[in-house]
């Protein structure tokens, strides 16, 4: 029964986006992809050393079973925000990315199984995922989007996935 409502979920989710695979041929569970985090410069570093910040702006579909049986998405707009260099040195955006990707599956799969409100998914999925993404990149941010000053608007449109568990 479950399996057969994952692979449910997982063929309506790929008909809405053809682009996200989560499962692979094995059905064990991929994750979001490192490339789905498109990293922006807003704040260029001025000096060696720390500074500056870029951001990814994405939108996470949370999938989870209601109590009735439907599948429900909860979206919530993820704001990635790392440092352009920090104590440990520069931050790449492959190292961002990378990071941010393994931050969000670890997140998913932990709210996914508490059994919030969907008014507290993406509340806890924020917080979550900034517990993770602090360790490997200490000063990262992870909210909801905000206005960023100084940000270019080519190409800052927010990317949309869907991740679904049971």
């Amino acid at each position: 029964m479950k399996r057969r409502v994952l692979l449910l979920a997982l063929a309506v989710l790929l008909y809405a986006t053809a682009c996200v695979s989560f499962v692979d041929k094995d059905g064990a569970w991929e994750g979001i992809s490192p490339s789905r985090f498109m990293f922006k410069s807003y704040v260029p570093p001025d000096a060696a050393g720390p500074g500056g910040w870029k951001a990814a702006r994405i939108i996470i579909n949370l999938a989870r079973q209601s109590g009735d049986g439907r599948l429900q998405l909860v979206p919530c707009q993820v704001q990635v925000e790392v440092p352009e260099a920090n104590y440990l040195g520069s931050i790449s955006d492959a190292l961002a990315q990378t990071e941010a990707a393994k931050a969000a599956d670890a997140a998913a799969e932990i709210v996914l199984t508490q059994g919030l409100f969907s008014a507290e998914m993406c509340g806890r999925f924020h917080e979550e995922m900034r517990k993770r993404l602090e360790i490997p990149i200490p000063g990262a941010r992870v909210r909801k989007f905000i206005d960023m000053k100084g940000a270019e608007n080519e190409g800052s449109a927010p990317r949309v996935l869907r991740v679904a568990r049971e």
